[in-house]
């Protein structure tokens, strides 16, 4: 069997290579990002990160479901993102913490775009009504947005 330069000279295995690892916020499914959206509203709103809660399974029976917990002031919104039916917990939760890391190092104007690209960040109906629902619960927001028309880009 005959073999290239490269792999004589020990630069080129016989193996498979390895799927190349995502590093941008883009290269995620939207489902993903559309999460990340909602988890930057609550932010831009004033929660603490340690308030919110990241969860994947069945919610209000609709099952596979993408969603965000909010747990403050003794009360809890759940914001249902997208569904992801027959994805793996495992897998799930791994890209979301991977999303995590991209976030800590990526720079804040991806996250904006990314943010501004979803109708949570870059429509001012879309958000009143995320926020209407926050407080229908009862909840009351730390930080009052301003009504103007980019009221929803943290």
């Amino acid at each position: 069997m005959r073999r290239s330069p490269h792999e004589a000279r020990g630069l080129m295995g016989r193996r498979k290579l390895k799927a190349r690892p995502t590093k941008r916020l883009a290269d995620f499914r939207k489902e993903y990002r559309d999460t990340l959206a909602h988890w930057m509203a609550f932010r831009s709103l004033g929660f603490d990160a340690d308030e919110i809660f990241f969860g994947f399974g069945p919610v209000s029976g609709q099952p596979d479901t993408l969603h965000l917990q909010l747990q403050t002031q003794g009360k809890v919104f759940t914001a249902m993102v997208a569904q992801l039916p027959g994805a793996s917990r495992d897998v799930v939760f791994k890209n979301w913490q991977t999303i995590g890391l991209i976030c800590n190092t990526s720079p804040d104007m991806d996250r904006q775009a990314m943010y501004r690209a979803h109708p949570i960040g870059g429509n001012l109906d879309y958000f009143a009504t995320f926020v209407a629902a926050i407080q229908a619960k009862g909840i009351v927001l730390p930080k009052l947005p301003h009504l103007s028309p980019h009221a929803g880009q943290a």
